[in-house]
This record gives structure tokens, sequence and C-alpha cells, in this order.
């Protein structure tokens, strides 16, 4: 994963990567995958053609029994039972063919999101092993804990809920408005102009879930952290009385987590209720509209009801796009949080062409030498100062030699 500049993250970024640059750091890992993804993409396409479909075929069988003009013209010239027997077949299999392609394409994209997190998980705890003992020495345990368990669980989710899902959401919503305008382009304006308001405030209260699901992992990481330091140092605590004052400690830190969660559910049931509030405005317009067009004897009642149906197929997905959009905010959320871990630069690193020395002393050569060597885990507080000395070669072979030659002598007396 290529990491974000390094810093020490605030509350909430103020300055922060767009949500499609995030996305770019985690698509390398998706591609891996590259074939079971596009694979899962593909069966996006039957089905969301099978479940518009079916509005149309509901409507077609109002009109057979009104003796209307039908979508599926044949049909006209059959027995009406023939015909109502046809269209519920038909109907049968397209909510078959549906139900089995959704259960497919949901089983490939969640396999796909465990490899993106079981290839992330191990990037990082590589990289997190390979740091220097001062980044420890500033960094809680249970603040790194968070970040390689649900932070990196939450990554998973971007492919597996979030993007695949989306993609067929939009093009379920696209198919959806493309056989609309074919049948009755006024009904499909309005539907389709309602759609603008519903996408404004679907990205204002994503802004908002986006910071506040910042914060309470923030204030998640620091309850771990909390509960981590407690548990390792028990005889500590219990040695100087800190029971009750550490047990303060921890439920304001738990008060911050649950006011920050409860920010996100807000968010969250905000979309939810003006999406359910849009749709039935929506329905109510198609009413209206629509019935007046069949009162004047310009659209037949059969339409009228695909529209119906078409009115609450068209925010269905819409519905399920802002669920899964917001699996992506905690996701690009968790981005954030790993990406400020892999910034962490590597300070010490091995030697591409590693070299050994033999461990037979004759053929040993050259030395082992420290000249001005200054060492410590924070800045200006240093363990080794200007260290010098120079280690020769087989002088620790050697002296270990004359070691065990004293001791054996020492025995033998």
């Amino acid at each position: 994963m290529t990491a974000l500049p390094s810093s020490n993250p605030p509350s909430y970024r103020s300055k922060r990567e767009t949500d499609w640059r995030l996305f770019l750091r985690l698509l390398p890992y998706g591609l891996r995958n590259g074939r079971l993804l596009l694979f899962s993409m593909l069966l996006l396409v039957p089905a969301s053609i099978a479940g518009a479909v079916q509005p149309l075929l509901v409507g077609d069988a109002v009109s057979l029994i009104r003796q209307e003009p039908t979508w599926l013209t044949f049909l006209q010239n059959l027995p009406l039972t023939t015909s109502m027997t046809v269209l519920a077949g038909v109907l049968l299999l397209t909510v078959l063919l549906r139900t089995v392609l959704d259960a497919w394409q949901g089983y490939l994209v969640q396999q796909v999101g465990q490899k993106i997190t079981a290839n992330i998980r191990d990037d990082l705890f590589h990289h997190v092993t390979s740091l220097a003992m001062r980044f420890f020495d500033r960094t809680p345990v249970g603040r790194l804990i968070t970040r390689l368990t649900s932070d990196v669980e939450a990554l998973g989710d971007v492919f597996s809920t979030g993007a695949i899902g989306i993609i067929g959401d939009l093009f379920s919503i696209l198919v959806i408005a493309v056989i609309m305008f074919l049948r009755q382009w006024q009904l499909a304006s309005l539907l389709i102009v309602m759609l603008i308001p519903v996408t404004v405030l679907i990205i204002y209260f994503q802004q908002q879930f986006r910071k506040a699901n910042y914060r309470a992992r923030e204030e998640l990481s620091a309850l771990n952290s909390m509960l981590q330091e407690n548990i390792v140092g028990i005889g500590v605590v219990q040695l100087f009385r800190r029971e009750q004052f550490n047990a303060q400690q921890f439920r304001q830190i738990n008060r911050g987590y649950i006011k920050e969660v409860d920010r996100t559910i807000f968010h969250d049931s905000a979309i939810s209720a003006t999406l359910e509030w849009i749709s039935l405005v929506a329905i109510a317009g198609v009413l209206w509209i629509g019935g007046l067009l069949v009162l004047g004897n310009q659209l037949s009642l059969g339409t009228l009801s695909a529209f119906i149906l078409y009115a609450q197929r068209l925010f269905d997905p819409l519905r399920q796009f802002a669920e899964k959009f917001t699996a992506i905010q905690a996701g690009l959320t968790a981005v954030e949080r790993v990406s400020d871990i892999m910034s962490e630069p590597i300070e010490i690193r091995d030697s591409e062409t590693p070299k050994t020395l033999y461990s037979n002393p004759e053929f040993a050569t050259g030395e082992i030498r420290f000249e001005h060597v200054w060492f410590g885990y924070k800045p200006g507080e240093y363990v080794l100062k200007d260290l010098n000395f120079t280690i020769y070669p087989a002088r620790k072979l050697l002296w270990s030699a004359r070691q065990g030659l004293a001791k054996a002598r020492s025995f033998a007396c």
C-alpha cells in the first residue's frame, strides 16, 4: 500500500485526500484477484436486466385483463389463461435467475474481499515488525491492534460490500431508467428528477458520516489502548491502588466512543429516512400524473402499474447504494488510519547483498569497526554516545577457545 505522508493525525484530517485517491490505494490489492473481480462484475448485467423486466411483466398482466396493448405483443393473440400462464412462467424464471445470480455474485465478491483483507494484513504486519523501537515507544499497543484488526476488516468491505455493490446498483438504475423512457417519458422524467435531491442529501450525510466515523475509530483506538495498558500493567495498578482512578478514566473514554458512534448512527439513519420520504413522494407523483393520463386515455392502466413498481425499484438500489456507500466511507476512513502506519519509514534495512563471516577463523577476513556511533530511542536522549571500538577477525572465537581451555585446566586440577 502506498503510504501517506508521515504525520500525527488530529481527530479528523483537515487536509485529507479525496475518496477517489484513497480508493486507488486499494486498487492494486483488488487487481491481484482481477479475474475473479471481473467475473463477479459481469454477473451484474443479467441480474439487473432480469430485475428490470419484472415490472413490465406485471404491467402486461394488468393490460391483458383490461384488454389494453401489451409490451409483449404476441400475448394479445393468445387466450387469456394461456397468456397469464406464460407471464407467470416468465416472471418466475426471472425471479429464479436473479436469485441465483445475486447469490453467486455475492459469494464471489465476499471471497475477493477476504483475499484483499488477508493481503493487506500480511503487508501491514510485515511493515510493523520492521519498524524501529522508537515507534513502539511512542505508539500504544492497543492502537496497533485496532489498526491490524477492525481497520483492516473495514478495508475489505470497500471492495466486497461497497464498490462492486455500488456498480451493480448504478447499473440497475441505468437499466430501469432506459426501460422507463422507452415506455413513457413523462413519468420517467418525473422519477429521474426526484433522484437529484436524493443524491445531494446522500452526499451531504455521507460526508458527515465519514467525519464521525473517523472520530469513532480514534476513540476506539484509545479505548483499546487503555484496556491493554491496564491489563498488562495490572500489578502496578493494584500496587499503587489506582483501580478507581483508572476505571474513571476508562469510563470517560468509553463515553466519548459511544458519543461518536451515536453520531454515525444518526447520519446513517438520516439517509434511510430521507430515501423513504422521497420514494413515497415519487410514488404519489406517479399516481397523480399517471392517473390524469389514464383518465385522458393517454396511458394504459398496465403501464401505470408498471411505473408504480418502477418507482419502488428505482429507489431500492438507491437505498442499497446508501448502505454500501456507508461501508465504503468506513473503509476509506480505515485506509487513512492504516496508511498512517504504512507511512512510518523503516530506518534499518538488511543489505540487498548480505555478507557473512566464515565459521573457520583461518578463512575469516575483514573486521568490524564502530567509529563515533551514537544511538538513542528518542531524539536528544542517547543511550550510546560517541562509541569507538574495533573487533578484529576471529577475536571472539579465539577468546572463547581460550576460556574453554582455561575451564578444562581448572577441572583437571
